[in-house]
């Protein structure tokens, strides 16, 4: 168990840190702001404060910038950040350090236009400490409630809160450490702020664009972040803040657990975290809060891990006992995996459950309309994808064999993505289905590519199975616009023929003159399925039966959050037959 930390395990000030901030130009990847824009930045990150109260706190000695300007009386050239050879204000008396504590400087007016405070977008977290500290609220309805009894005295109440307050001020005016921790990510933002700056897949490492206002400016046109980074000595940071292990590990985490803490997403914080910057920024409140918060803790993650060669828990993980990580932390190295579980686990994965591997355009358009007008939603919405084969010899290839769908439906099963095989019985769909059902998986050594209840070759096709013969010479009849008739008779022979497929487009091009048009047909055919009328039931149909299998497949295939359950998925035969032993 850790030890509980200490006034000598806390982070103190150095000496001048806000000149030195200045003066080292660690302000040029996060920016020190003019006090309106720190209030608008506060205020949207859900922390009601204005200018006048701002000064109200630096008069007390509970919050101050970190450094001051003031407008010079004779003309000078604004104050360049970094400085320039003659132009630094600290030397010039024009500008002024104001992170001591206790607090050493004259703070002016709320009114003062001739001089400005910047601050630090890391304060936030001590500024919100603060206000917690400084703000009360009264239970109204308590007091009405009471007032019906006995006289209220609202003196004494107001007296007693003002003891309250004033022994929180003395506290709050003698710490250093919540200052502190904001100083030393500000001061070390140059280097480690853009490693914040990621979705987990890229990062944004751009140079300084230059700012400015009516006293500074902010330029540094040949910064380079790599070059910064390659040139970076966290040792100086370690002398300059006395850091030790025990001072920078307490800091962080305090400070993730804060971020943890104000964040009310924070539970969707591994999902968040895959989200891009720009969508990020579009927070609001508490939640923006937390991210800024979450930029400081990562900062002072990555500086322990330079200094110490550890890595720290992550910030969302601090404050709570991780016994089995989810996913597994080896899976995490490989961000696209990881994301995959993460995915998985918030049921946003638009992997599919189910792979329907059907012979063509015919049988996608018909089942597509099975699943819209008999179930009432789109086949995607299960998480079904459809898969048109282009014809049964692209399906079950030439004499050389079909190893290519075969072992696409291996890789499918490997990822936990059902794969079911639906084909005519036609060529050489039969030989297909047993070497696919014989095949090997090459991604495990301890299943068959696929299982029987995986593959289904129809009797004949998709016409004749589930459609009457006087059905189909109906909808041929349709199909032709009457200019011809079929007969069931007809239907009949071309059902008995060794390629019954062709033969219906050979009857239809001999009687009409003009190619069949299947996917026509097909929906003519579906219309006689979906209508009221008929005696034979829709769900009588065996496209339908094997469709309810394949729905029930497709929505009972809860996809992995950990590669432990995937591999444990492969090994109970999930998706492929288990070999015998």
């Amino acid at each position: 168990m850790e030890a509980i930390p200490t006034m000598t395990n806390l982070l103190t000030i150095p000496h001048n840190v806000g000149r030195l901030i200045v003066e080292d130009g660690a302000m040029l990847c996060c920016r020190l702001l003019g006090t309106d824009r720190f209030v608008q930045f506060c205020r949207k990150r859900g922390i009601t404060i204005d200018r006048s109260r701002l000064i109200r706190l630096e008069r007390l000695g509970l919050f101050a910038p970190v450094f001051r300007v003031r407008t010079p009386q004779q003309p000078t050239d604004k104050f360049h950040i970094p400085p320039r050879e003659g132009n630094n204000w600290f030397a010039k008396g024009l500008a002024e350090d104001t992170t001591a504590v206790p607090s050493n400087h004259v703070v002016p007016a709320h009114t003062d236009q001739n001089c400005e405070g910047y601050y630090s977008v890391f304060q936030i977290n001590h500024l919100h400490h603060v206000l917690s500290r400084m703000t009360t609220s009264f239970p109204l309805d308590y007091y009405l409630e009471q007032s019906t009894c006995r006289p209220i005295d609202w003196q004494e109440k107001l007296d007693q809160r003002m003891e309250i307050a004033k022994m929180g001020a003395s506290k709050l005016r003698d710490c250093q450490y919540y200052r502190a921790v904001a100083l030393l990510c500000q001061h070390i933002s140059n280097r480690y702020f853009p490693e914040t700056q990621t979705d987990m897949r890229t990062r944004r490492t751009g140079g300084c664009e230059p700012s400015f206002d009516a006293w500074i400016t902010v330029s540094s046109p040949d910064w380079d972040w790599r070059r910064e980074a390659q040139r970076w000595d966290p040792k100086r940071i370690k002398t300059l803040y006395s850091l030790t292990p025990e001072k920078l590990r307490h800091a962080y985490k305090r400070l993730a657990i804060d971020q943890s803490d104000c964040d009310p997403i924070e539970a969707w914080y591994q999902l968040t975290q895959f989200i891009s910057i720009d969508e990020r920024k579009k927070l609001k409140g508490a939640a923006l809060r937390s991210e800024t918060i979450r930029y400081g803790a990562q900062m002072l993650r990555l500086l322990y891990k330079n200094l110490y060669g550890d890595n720290l828990p992550n910030p969302n993980e601090v404050s709570r006992t991780i016994i089995t990580p989810v996913p597994e932390l080896e899976v995490r190295k490989d961000t696209r995996r990881y994301l995959e579980f993460v995915a998985n686990r918030f049921g946003i994965n638009p992997q599919p459950r189910l792979c329907l591997f059907v012979e063509g355009q015919t049988e996608e358009i018909a089942v597509t309309r099975i699943f819209e007008e008999y179930y009432g939603l789109h086949p995607g919405t299960c998480g079904i994808e459809l898969i048109d084969l282009g014809g049964v010899d692209n399906a079950t290839g030439n004499q050389a064999g079909s190893g290519g769908i075969i072992r696409l439906i291996d890789y499918l099963h490997h990822h936990q993505t059902v794969s079911f095989v639906i084909l005519d019985n036609e060529g050489r769909a039969e030989k297909f289905e047993k070497d696919l059902l014989k095949a090997r998986s090459i991604h495990s050594n301890q299943r068959y590519v696929t299982q029987q209840k995986y593959v289904k070759t129809l009797k004949n096709s998709f016409e004749f199975d589930n459609f009457s013969c006087e059905e189909i010479a109906d909808a041929l009849t349709k199909l032709a616009q009457d200019k011809v008739t079929f007969n069931s008779i007809e239907i009949s022979d071309a059902r008995k023929d060794n390629k019954p497929g062709a033969a219906l487009k050979n009857l239809y091009k001999e009687k009409v003159g003009s190619k069949l048009e299947k996917t026509k047909l097909a929906g003519i055919l579906i219309d006689t399925m979906m209508s009221l009328e008929l005696s034979h039931k829709i769900e009588d149909r065996p496209i339908v039966e094997i469709l309810n299998d394949v729905a029930r497949l497709a929505v009972g295939n809860c996809l992995p959050i950990m590669q432990e359950i995937r591999d444990a998925n492969q090994r109970l035969g999930f998706c492929g037959k288990i070999k015998s032993t």
